[in-house]
């Protein structure tokens, strides 16, 4: 087998958040914004970064101040950016973001023709691609060309190298032209992932009936084509399931500051934990319960831990916070 030097590559979108002020107001309300960087790519690339993982991103920015910023954020947490392009044409993307009073974010994305939608298959940087144990990528990518295209065919080369896919849908209805396409290309994509984390409204929104339970629905997108998925339930914790074994696992208690990014650091715990499975030679269809519980331990640490602080990648838990919480 060939030897991997990096544990996850993520591909996508990297941005600057704009967090309004005072808190739990709506954003037509705001009056103070603070800068932060994300992207749910990004997030996890150096949620996994801060937990002891070798990561890499491939993603646009602008060639500005904001995209100058990204980098140095991606830099100071050790995460590869040879896959980081500059645009010369396009700004970096924006998103300005509200949190009402249980820390719900309300988005509204500055996306038009701006540096992350413009990445073209044939800028991707094929080394990083085939260097990778899990690809991670999410729908916001897909949703125009050529960045839909690029990510496809990222998918393509990653797996063909022998790495696993992981897959969020990190659902924008915004960012698509209506629902029912929506459903259309998340589904299409879930069946290109090995792994697939999503929360319990994303899994009803995407299967209709076949979710009427969560155990049900998980069952449901077993049988199209990933061979592990996480469920996160919130204040309920998570669900996992592979083809052996499934677990539910209660979240750790926390006072919530701001829940933006607490996916995204639940899938850096758990592909933390899942590249050291595969480093160890664990075959992903037969992880049993006790991988699994550890898979979401990890993840609901980490999420748990990201909730207590403003921001996400400024909140993003270290290894020892998480070690210590998970056991």
């Amino acid at each position: 087998m060939q030897t991997k030097n990096l544990d996850v590559v993520s591909i996508g979108e990297i941005l600057i958040d704009f967090v309004g002020s005072p808190k739990g107001r709506p954003l037509a309300e705001a009056t103070d914004f603070r800068r932060a960087a994300g992207g749910g790519p990004a997030n996890v690339a150096v949620g996994v970064a801060r937990l002891g993982g070798r990561t890499g991103f491939i993603g646009k920015v602008g060639r500005d101040a904001f995209g100058d910023h990204l980098e140095q954020i991606l830099e100071e947490n050790g995460v590869d950016t040879r896959g980081l392009l500059r645009d010369d044409e396009a700004n970096t993307t924006l998103v300005f973001v509200a949190l009402n009073e249980k820390a719900v974010p309300e988005f509204v994305f500055f996306r038009h023709g701006t540096a992350d939608t413009r990445l073209d298959p044939a800028e991707l940087p094929q080394e990083v691609l085939e260097d990778t144990r899990i690809l991670h990528f999410s729908s916001v990518s897909l949703t125009v060309e050529p960045a839909r295209g690029a990510t496809l065919e990222a998918v393509r080369l990653a797996r063909a190298a022998g790495a696993i896919i992981s897959f969020d849908p990190n659902l924008r209805l915004s960012l698509w032209p209506d629902a029912v396409k929506a459903r259309q290309e998340i589904l299409a994509a879930m069946k290109l992932a090995d792994v697939v984390k999503l929360n319990k409204e994303e899994l009803r929104f995407l299967l209709g009936t076949e979710a009427e339970t969560v155990a049900a629905g998980v069952t449901a997108l077993l049988a199209r084509g990933p061979r592990l998925v996480a469920v996160t339930l919130g204040e309920d914790g998570a669900l996992l399931a592979g083809i052996e074994s499934k677990v539910r696992l209660p979240a750790f208690p926390v006072q919530a500051v701001d829940t933006t990014g607490a996916g995204d650091a639940f899938m850096a715990g758990m592909l933390v934990v899942l590249a050291e499975a595969i480093q160890q030679g664990e075959d992903l269809e037969a992880l049993d319960s006790a991988w699994l519980e550890r898979l979401g331990s990890w993840g609901n640490a980490a999420a748990a831990l990201t909730c207590t602080r403003p921001g996400v990648i400024p909140a993003l838990p270290a290894k020892e916070e998480v070690a210590k919480l998970a056991t």
